[in-house]
C-alpha cells in the first residue's frame, strides 16, 4: 500500500513538473513555433487575391524589408509588429486547424478513424472560413479593415513579380530572429490601429466630447454601410476588434466576415447591430454617459424607438456566428 501510495506521488509530482514547465514554456514563447505558421496546402483558385497596382506593391514590398517583433496572439493568429510600429502582419496559427499529431496512431481504438476524419473536416471549413473572410477583408472591405495585402497561395514569385533583394526577417517572443522566404506562408498585412476605447478615453481626458461622439457616429455608419452590402461580422467582441486609422473606426480582427444577402434585412441588422453594441454601450454608460446615451440615440434612429426598446440581446456563445457565407 505504501509502495502504491509513493508511486502515486512520484506519478503526480512528475506531472506537476512536466505541466510547470509547459506553462512556462508556453508563456515565454506564446506558443509561436515556425512549424505552427507553416502548413503544405495545396494551391486553390477560391484564395487567389485581386492584383494589387504597381503603387500598392511597392509600398507593401517597402513595409516588408524592414523586421517585424512579436507582439501577441489571437485566436486564430500570431501578430508581429513592424519596426517602425505602423503595421501587423498575422500568420495563422495552423495547430488550431489540424488534428493533433498523436490522433492517427490511435486509429486502432474503434470508432477512432471516423472521429478523426469528422474533426479533419471540422476544422478544414473553419481554414477555409478563415481564408474567406481574410479574402472579403482585402477585396471588399479594405478601408473598413486597413489591410494592406493578403497571401493565401503560395508562390514562387512575391506581389511585384521579382524576387525579394534579402530574406524577411522576425523576432519571436524571446526576440530569436527568424528569416522566412514569404512565398511560402500565408499572411496578411494590415496598418496598426490604436484600440477604440483608450481612444475615446482620450478624446473625453482632453475635453474633446464633439471628435468622440463623431467617431461614434462614424462607427455605426460604418457596420450599417457593410450591412447594406450583405457583409458581417460574426465575432461581436467590438471593443476587442474595433480600432481607430486617422479618426475613423476600422476592424482590427479580419477573421470573422461573411457575405450573406441575409444580413441586408433591417431585422436581421438591426439585432445584429444590437448584440454587437450591447456590451460596448455598458462600457461607456460605466465610463462616459454622454457618449452612452449618443450611441442609443444613434441607434433609436436607425431601429425606431420601438423596435429598439424590444430587442432584447443575444448573448450567449451558440448564438454567435450565425450567419452563414452564404444567403439561406
Amino acid at each position: 500500500m505504501r509502495k502504491y501510495i509513493k508511486y502515486l506521488v512520484l506519478l503526480a509530482l512528475v506531472w506537476a513538473l512536466a505541466y510547470g514547465v509547459g506553462r512556462i514554456y508556453y508563456r515565454t514563447t506564446g506558443g509561436f513555433t515556425i512549424s505552427n505558421i507553416t502548413y503544405d496546402l495545396p494551391y486553390d483558385a477560391r484564395w487567389e487575391m485581386r492584383s494589387p497596382d504597381e503603387d500598392e506593391a511597392h509600398a507593401v514590398e517597402a513595409i516588408l524589408h524592414q523586421p517585424f517583433h512579436y507582439l501577441g496572439k489571437g485566436c486564430q493568429s500570431y501578430v508581429f509588429v513592424s519596426e517602425d510600429n505602423r503595421y501587423v502582419l498575422k500568420f495563422f496559427k495552423y495547430q488550431r486547424f489540424r488534428p493533433k499529431a498523436w490522433l492517427p496512431y490511435m486509429t486502432f481504438i474503434p470508432g477512432m478513424e471516423g472521429y478523426l476524419q469528422s474533426k479533419s473536416e471540422c476544422k478544414k471549413r473553419k481554414l477555409e472560413s478563415v481564408f474567406s473572410s481574410w479574402k472579403i477583408a482585402y477585396e471588399d472591405l479594405l478601408p473598413e479593415t486597413g489591410v494592406l495585402f493578403v497571401h493565401l497561395n503560395k508562390t514562387q514569385l512575391n506581389m511585384t513579380k521579382g524576387q525579394r533583394e534579402k530574406p524577411f526577417v522576425i523576432y519571436d517572443k524571446m526576440g530569436w530572429e527568424h528569416s522566412l522566404n514569404l512565398n511560402d506562408y500565408e499572411y496578411l498585412l494590415q496598418r496598426k490601429a490604436k484600440l477604440l476605447c483608450p481612444t475615446l478615453d482620450g478624446l473625453m481626458a482632453q475635453g474633446k466630447v464633439y471628435e468622440a461622439k463623431q467617431l461614434l457616429d462614424r462607427l455605426i455608419q460604418m457596420l450599417l454601410s457593410e450591412y447594406h452590402r450583405g457583409y458581417a461580422d460574426n465575432d461581436h467582441a467590438l471593443m476587442q476588434n474595433t480600432g481607430v486609422l486617422d479618426g475613423r473606426p476600422v476592424h482590427i480582427d479580419v477573421g470573422q466576415f461573411v457575405k450573406n444577402d441575409k444580413v441586408r434585412d433591417p431585422e436581421v441588422y438591426n439585432h445584429e447591430l444590437f448584440n454587437k453594441t450591447w456590451k460596448f454601450r455598458k462600457w461607456l454608460s460605466e465610463n462616459h454617459p454622454e457618449l452612452a446615451s449618443h450611441l442609443e440615440m444613434l441607434l433609436r434612429q436607425v431601429m425606431g424607438d420601438e423596435a429598439f426598446s424590444a430587442l432584447k440581446p443575444r448573448l450567449n456563445k451558440a448564438s454567435m456566428g450565425v450567419l452563414s457565407h452564404h444567403a439561406d
